[in-house]
């Protein structure tokens, strides 16, 4: 039960390729670029003075706690390793 192939050997099979996709092409000029930049950025939805101040407050915050965390995990540490080491020595 072979599948008979139609093609005949002299055919082939024709096989399109995608074109790549090419930069735009500098006119040389720059306005209309300048132009896009302008309006992209005044799509910006910039946070309000308070939600920057909070944000602040909380990265502040949050880095004190930790940095306390390790200091303390540090120092529990270092006297477990010393009292580990008189014993032995």
């Amino acid at each position: 039960m072979e599948e008979k192939n139609m093609t005949s050997p002299n055919e082939t099979k024709e096989v399109k390729k995608a074109a790549p996709k090419q930069a735009k092409k500098s006119d040389g000029n720059e306005k209309n670029t300048f132009a896009d930049y302008k309006a992209e950025f005044k799509k910006i939805v910039w946070p309000s003075r308070t939600d920057i101040v909070k944000s602040t407050a909380t990265v502040i915050i949050t880095s004190l706690i930790v940095g306390v965390i390790i200091t303390c995990m540090d120092a529990v540490f270092t006297t477990g390793y010393g009292a580990v080491i008189n014993l032995l020595g």
